[in-house]
Order: C-alpha cells, then sequence, then structure tokens
C-alpha cells in the first residue's frame, strides 16, 4: 500500500513549480524581446569615428567614415566633436561585426541621438551606408544636406575625395607659413596640427592662395 504524501510537501512541489514556470516565461519571453543592444561608457576617443569603452572594448562607427586621423581635412574637429558628443558618457550599442583589427563595428546611440547620422550631417564624416540598409537612406540624406550646406568637409576648406598631401606648416613664433611636397626634404619630420593653423592641401595653387610659400628644401 502506498503512503500518502503529507500536505505540506504537496504545496511546497506546487510552489516550487509554479515558480520554476513562472522564471522560466520570464526568462524565454526576455530573449524573444532583447534587441541585441549593449551599453557602455567611453573612456577615450581616438578619431572622428573610434573610441573606447569602460572595460577596453574599442567600437568603429558603422556609418560614418571621418577623415584620417591625423592628416585628413577636419580630422582634428571631428575628432573633439565625438569628445564633446560621448566621452565620459553611457552610449548604446548595435553591434554588426567584428573588424580586422578586432573593433566592434556598430552603430551608436548617446541619448536618443544616433552619432554616425549627427557626424555625417555636421559635415565631419561621410556616410557609410553600405554596412546596414536599416539606416542607408537616413545617412545618406544627412551627408547630402550637408553637401547643400557646404558643411565640414563639404566646405571650401577642403576638397572630399582628393588625396590632399600637401603639408602646409604655420609657425604662429616666426609668423611664417611654409608648404612641404612629399618629395621635400623635410616632408615626413612635419607634423600638422590643425589646431595650432596648420594645413593639408591638394595643390600648390591651393597653398600659395591661403598665402603659404614652398620649402627651401623642396627639388626645384
Amino acid at each position: 500500500m502506498k503512503k500518502k504524501l503529507p500536505v505540506p510537501f504537496l504545496v511546497l512541489s506546487l510552489i516550487s513549480l509554479g515558480l520554476n514556470i513562472f522564471f522560466a516565461s520570464r526568462y524565454f519571453l526576455g530573449q524573444e524581446k532583447n534587441t541585441g543592444l549593449l551599453k557602455g561608457t567611453v573612456v577615450r576617443v581616438i578619431d572622428g569615428d573610434t573610441f573606447d569603452l569602460e572595460g577596453g572594448q574599442r567600437i568603429r562607427l558603422a556609418g560614418a567614415d571621418a577623415p584620417e586621423y591625423p592628416k585628413g581635412c577636419l580630422s582634428l574637429r571631428a575628432k573633439e566633436r565625438l569628445e564633446e558628443l560621448i566621452l565620459g558618457k553611457e552610449v548604446e550599442i548595435e553591434p554588426l561585426k567584428k573588424d580586422n583589427f578586432g573593433r566592434q563595428v556598430a552603430f551608436v546611440r548617446v541619448g536618443g541621438l544616433l552619432l554616425d547620422r549627427a557626424l555625417v550631417e555636421e559635415g565631419l564624416a561621410q556616410a557609410a551606408s553600405g554596412e546596414n540598409p536599416k539606416y542607408g537612406a537616413e545617412l545618406l540624406a544627412a551627408q547630402d544636406s550637408a553637401k547643400k550646406a557646404k558643411r565640414g568637409i563639404w566646405s571650401s576648406l577642403c576638397a572630399a575625395g582628393k588625396d590632399c598631401l600637401i603639408k602646409g606648416s604655420f609657425r604662429r613664433d616666426k609668423g611664417t607659413k611654409i608648404y612641404h611636397l612629399p618629395e621635400c626634404y623635410n616632408y615626413q619630420k612635419i607634423v600638422i596640427n590643425e589646431r595650432e593653423g596648420d594645413r593639408w592641401f591638394c595643390s600648390e595653387e591651393e597653398a600659395r592662395a591661403a598665402g603659404f610659400r614652398k620649402s627651401a628644401d623642396c627639388p626645384d
């Protein structure tokens, strides 16, 4: 003859079963609602489209391609602007993939603002719409807006899409403006600092028009 289980044991078993079902359902519902978004605090900005999170993860913006730092036209401004927007703040990351350098390529938001779009619209980056069609039209529209308004890299300060390799060095202490061609002797030693008035030029005519003269160490 089978013994009957005590009533308290049955009650506890039913409660335990109910709790297991409850938490399991919450877990699976949460998984269904999971958007794949991550969050992190920005501790360092590398350039106009790359930054580091607390913990060491490096993030590369998926939808914005900023000028190459430090030689690209307005690359310093692009880096400074990204710092203004996210340094020390918590950002929301929509990851896509890892690139060849191990960086997480992602769309990034701060306070609801899509950073990729903001930098493109301000003319501090070109649209990289091929990464994800989800934001492609939005990014291209932002770029068209920047082009029409001639903002940032689309302004007269830069010649987007050209190889601007001529270094214009401004010595504030001496009041001199000298430009250096790639074949000039001291070319590799010249470091361009846009904050101090240095410039990148696409042609000698452009450099001369800005008041710079050719370095004496350049070949004739």
